[in-house]
């Protein structure tokens, strides 16, 4: 679950479109903070998942639908995107 707030405006470094995904890689220094494989981060909304982590640089795989039906579709290196890391889940 997200809030809606955005935590940082982050950088795209890359964007490396496959057959079947593209690979998106962001500059995020306080989201990437306690960021790990696997977490789920909102980038210009979309919720995208961590899949490498290395310092303040975040990636993320995205499958074509993915792509086509969000604004993730037109990005491009040096952009900047808004982040927003989920909601941590309360354990009882």
């Amino acid at each position: 679950m997200f809030t809606g707030i955005i935590e940082e405006v982050g950088k795209v470094i890359a964007v490396k479109h496959g057959a079947n995904s593209a690979r998106i890689t962001i500059e995020a220094t306080v989201v990437s903070q306690d960021a790990k494989l696997g977490d789920s981060i909102a980038i210009n909304g979309t919720c995208l998942t961590v899949v490498e982590r290395q310092a303040a640089r975040l990636t993320f795989d995205a499958v074509p639908e993915t792509i086509d039906c969000t604004n993730l579709k037109g990005l491009r290196a040096g952009e900047l995107v808004n982040l927003e890391r989920a909601l941590a889940t309360a354990r009882h």
